[in-house]
């Protein structure tokens, strides 16, 4: 009996809060339809095929990201190490596709550092009881001196790995392109994108993470494993900051220690601009996706005007103040 109560009540959870987060993603949708349309009016060389593609390659590590961030904002957390994650997890593949491991191989250890590094920053949140904001703090440092140690803090180049099979291969996944110039990484990141939106949305523990958001102490008593959900949540952002950096490393042919610096901010900000919530239980993939969207267009946008990169970032932050602060208002309403 306890169990169906229980069940009932993630079900309402998550029935009210993915509604908010459908209605937040049309007014971002439309919000972002109306920047897309200004640019265009403005620069005709924004509509350019090439252009758009660019905007779409741009958007990939916004959103990817985003998606694991996506996880831990809805159930109540935050991730700061996503950057460093990012960055380490470059290296990894790197160092071990240079030391001569099969491509498969190397990605898949790769990808389970990322989970392990999602599982560090659960424990010490979810067991040892550190704040979300210093924990994961503390993981960046942890993340980023574990990067520059391995590589002495210098880049480490793909074309020094000794196999040109495995260099032509690792490539493609973030440089190839299909016929029509869209990149794979596009293609990776929507496929990577709905299998994510399924798990948050049409299974039992993406309403546990939206319980969770909601309302901590409540979904304990609810019979929630609570500490089991939100650990899975951060294990999702390590392992989307892994692939996002497996990606970003295979574009740019080499692996820096630096890189993904700074990215779990703009991450976050694209989540927030796109209807997730920073106070917990509300958002979605597909908000996400289209804050990326925007943050993507309107990046571009900007440059195709030739506003500097400085006054981008007032501007994005200004944008980010007003979105919170809108959140904040519903929220106290509701």
């Amino acid at each position: 009996m306890k169990q169906v109560t229980t069940l009932k009540k993630e079900k309402e959870i998550f029935a009210h809060r993915f509604s908010l987060s459908t209605r937040k993603a049309i007014f971002s949708g439309i919000a972002l339809v109306i920047l897309f349309i200004i640019f265009a009016v403005l620069n005709p060389n924004f509509m350019a095929k090439n252009n758009l593609i660019n905007i779409l390659q741009q958007v990939v590590t916004y959103a990817i990201v985003g998606y694991g961030l996506t996880f831990v904002l809805v159930g109540g957390g935050t991730d700061l190490s996503a950057g460093a994650s990012m960055g380490l997890s470059g290296i990894i593949v790197t160092t071990l596709l240079i030391a001569g491991v099969p491509l498969p191989l190397a990605i898949l250890i790769a990808l389970i550092f990322g989970i392990l590094m999602g599982v560090l920053n659960g424990f010490s949140i979810e067991v040892l009881g550190v704040v979300p904001f210093i924990a994961t703090l503390g993981t960046q440092w942890v993340f980023r001196g574990l990067a520059n140690v391995l590589v002495d803090g210098k880049p480490i180049y793909t074309n020094t790995i000794p196999s040109q099979e495995a260099q032509q291969v690792f490539y493609q996944i973030g440089g190839g392109r299909l016929p029509g110039g869209i990149p794979y990484s596009v293609l990776i990141t929507l496929i990577y994108g709905l299998m994510l939106a399924f798990i948050l949305s049409k299974t039992k523990i993406g309403r546990q993470i939206y319980a969770c958001g909601s309302n901590l102490e409540a979904a304990k008593l609810s019979g929630i494993n609570a500490v089991g959900t939100r650990m899975f949540a951060y294990c999702v952002s390590g392992f989307s900051a892994c692939v996002a950096g497996i990606i970003v490393t295979s574009r740019i042919s080499s692996a820096q220690p630096m890189a993904g610096q700074g990215m779990e901010l703009e991450a976050i900000a694209a989540a927030v601009i796109g209807g997730v919530s920073n106070s917990g239980g509300q958002g979605a993939i597909v908000n996400t996706i289209i804050g990326a969207l925007i943050l993507g267009v309107l990046r571009n946008g900007l440059n195709i005007m030739g506003i500097s990169s400085f006054w981008q970032q007032v501007i994005i932050g200004f944008i980010l103040v007003g979105v919170i602060a809108l959140d904040v208002r519903r929220n106290k309403k509701n």
